[in-house]
């Protein structure tokens, strides 16, 4: 068995301890002590997995992704702010009907129902006009139509009211509206 471990061309485990000198003479320069680990079946020097020697394929590592271009369009297919000044212009004086969203910017329902009102213009885009304004910048306007809440969402044909909607409601309520104003031509 000794002809055979003389045999083995792998270094014995407790080559990885490390060693330090007792004494900076020359006289104990002969002996030398180990430090650190004592037990001979340890296999890297350190304990912590990430310093083992195969931790490198063990480490999952992201890769880095292209970073995707972003595009926009200059002219939205969404639903247009408008303003007080031009209300007459877009809403009343309009030849189709539209659909107007009362909204604030501190409301938190009026960011799902402005993702609803986006997904109707562009559904009815040509058929049907999308609009919203802000009814804390133009409380004058919200009050002319009895605007006391947000969201609210008016439908307009031919310049008068026919419909008002008001609190977040499925997208399937504010069609069934637009499909009823088209029924009425």
């Amino acid at each position: 068995m000794a002809a055979a471990a003389a045999a083995c061309s792998a270094p014995p485990r407790n080559l990885f301890c490390a060693t330090a000198q007792l004494a900076p003479s020359a006289a104990a320069a002969t002996s030398r002590r180990r430090v650190g680990c004592s037990i001979s079946t340890r296999r890297w020097p350190c304990r912590r997995w990430a310093h083992r020697p195969d931790a490198a394929s063990r480490i999952r590592r992201t890769t880095p992704r292209p970073k995707a271009a972003r595009v926009s369009c200059a002219y939205s297919t969404g639903a247009e702010a408008i303003t007080a000044c031009s209300w007459n212009q877009y809403v009343i004086c309009s030849d189709v009907p539209v659909l107007v969203e009362f909204w604030a910017s501190w409301c938190g329902p009026c960011k799902m129902v402005h993702r609803i009102v986006d997904e109707i213009a562009e559904e009815y885009a040509g058929r049907i006009k999308c609009y919203k304004i802000d009814a804390d910048d133009y409380p004058q306007t919200a009050t002319s139509y009895n605007i006391e809440r947000v969201p609210t969402v008016l439908l307009f044909k031919d310049g008068e009211k026919i419909h008002s909607i008001t609190g977040t409601l499925p997208k399937a309520v504010y069609v069934r509206a637009i499909e009823k104003s088209f029924s009425q031509q």
